[in-house]
């Protein structure tokens, strides 16, 4: 099995309602969950872009946040965020590599949201 990038996802939480992010990203996004938990409002997010890798997914959820208007912009500001970068492992290639542009990095820093990575192990199949 060969070592691939799934997706990224977009997690934000905050103590505020989230519908309006939920509503300003219209149909850019496939909402995976959006509700209340553990006393916090969570919403989380994917994009789908055939072919595309990491860079490209998380600059087009930039995108989004950068077109937010003013009052949907401060709910945003006000949230945790962080964006998930999924890879599935695997026994080749003997290495693989992801990249994250720098231009990419400044404006995940501009939006205020995180990275996380991580790696789903082989799954037991026969």
């Amino acid at each position: 099995m060969d070592i691939q990038y799934l997706n990224t996802d977009l997690v934000i939480e905050s103590k505020s309602d989230l519908s309006k992010i939920v509503q300003e990203f219209g149909d850019e996004v496939i909402v995976l969950y959006h509700g209340e938990m553990r006393g916090y409002q969570h919403a989380s997010f994917e994009i789908e872009l055939a072919n595309a890798g990491a860079d490209e997914v998380i600059n087009s959820f930039c995108a989004l946040v950068e077109n937010l208007p003013q009052d949907v912009r401060e709910i945003w500001d006000r949230c945790s965020r962080v964006l998930d970068v999924g890879y599935e492992s695997g026994t080749s290639p003997h290495n693989f590599r992801s990249e994250i542009r720098a231009t990419t990095i400044q404006r995940l820093a501009a939006i205020g949201a995180s990275i996380v990575i991580t790696i789903y192990s082989l799954s037991d199949k026969p």
